[in-house]
């Protein structure tokens, strides 16, 4: 399939056709994941149904839905029916928040086949209950499998809240097994720190998929960092593969989604801008390692927001990277494994 590419610099030329846009039933799309291990390949996003207040202005609230996708190619895409879970009802309603506080939807979807399980597809997703009394919502990391995207059956959240110390977890990125057998997992999740919160990655230790999961340490924290690309917010993107970008033995490359500070937007103060950065992951260890001084990827289309939700790798030394853009649309980019390389330690 041809399609129209803009180079962004030279590791990385964007398509410029949007891969999907909202539909009648979604104002808003984002969170792309692929399950790439089945033939004629499907996704799942997380479809807005209303939102209250603007995305780039803190305090706005969405309310969500999962979406099936099917992939036409691998630059284009239409959206599906509704994801149907089962279980559903059995699993959040014995979550303290349930019934007192609004349950605003299935948010953020990761699709994961493990080595050595590819027969047992996993769905993680945040679980979000809002209460317009306190400051954001409270977060579980939601946990689904089956065979299928249409054949899943809601597990036990893998994480929730911890009183006192954060909101919660949403986003993982998946690590490979460390020499130990487990896994050392990245989250976003949340630190307040001289009064201001920030959205933070936290290692989760992960020694079975369907959880529970246990917190680590903050590893990377904004305000103790001196990139003004990220000092705002943090969020893991996905790994990259060692078959893609090999940096030894341990470690692992992956795409970073760090916001700015608060800035300006007219007479308002609000959210400063989403971008893509790059940072190198010990999984052995649980630490990261470096991040890029700079964003590798802001989308020209872009106001506030370019996050990076899925990797694909299409040849030895190539690779797309799926992202949404202000919430309006998912938009393709390609990726070089060469040139990429050498933004690297």
């Amino acid at each position: 399939m041809n399609v129209q590419l803009i180079r962004l610099n030279d590791a990385v030329a964007m398509v410029e056709e949007p891969l999907l846009r909202p539909s009648d039933s979604c104002s808003h799309i984002m969170a792309l994941h692929l399950d790439v291990r089945t033939p004629g390949t499907l996704g799942v996003l997380r479809c807005i149904g209303s939102r209250d207040g603007r995305v780039h202005i803190p305090g706005f609230v969405d309310r969500s839905v999962l979406r099936v996708v099917e992939m036409d190619s691998e630059y284009a895409a239409r959206m599906g029916p509704q994801l149907q879970i089962d279980g559903t009802e059995a699993i959040l309603s014995v979550l303290d928040e349930y019934g007192r506080t609004e349950f605003l939807g299935y948010e953020d979807p990761i699709l994961y086949r493990f080595d050595g399980a590819e027969d047992q597809l996993h769905l993680y997703c945040t679980i979000p209950f809002y209460d317009p009394e306190e400051e954001g919502a409270v977060l579980y990391l939601g946990h689904a499998s089956g065979p299928d995207l249409h054949s899943l059956t809601m597990q036990e959240p893998v994480l929730g809240p911890e009183s006192g110390v954060h909101h919660g977890a949403k986003e993982p990125a998946i690590a490979p097994v460390s020499a130990e057998g487990h896994r050392y997992n990245l989250v976003e999740s949340t630190d307040t720190e001289d009064g201001t919160t920030y959205s933070v990655l936290r290692s989760v230790i992960a020694s079975d998929p369907s959880g529970p999961w246990e917190y680590g340490d903050i590893v990377l924290h904004p305000a103790r960092r001196g990139e003004e690309w990220c000092a705002g917010h943090v969020s893991p993107g996905p790994f990259l593969p060692q078959s893609f970008l090999d940096v030894g033995d341990g470690k692992r490359v992956g795409f970073l989604n760090g916001r700015e500070t608060e800035r300006w937007h007219g007479d308002t103060l609000g959210f400063g801008a989403f971008t893509i950065g790059l940072m190198l992951y010990d999984y052995e260890q649980g630490v990261v390692e470096w991040i890029s001084e700079e964003p590798l990827i802001e989308d020209p289309d872009a106001h506030t927001i370019t996050f990076a939700s899925e990797f694909r790798q299409t040849a030895p030394d190539r690779g797309l990277i799926y992202a949404h853009v202000d919430d309006s649309f998912i938009r393709v980019y390609q990726v070089d494994a060469t040139a990429l390389e050498s933004y690297l330690p």
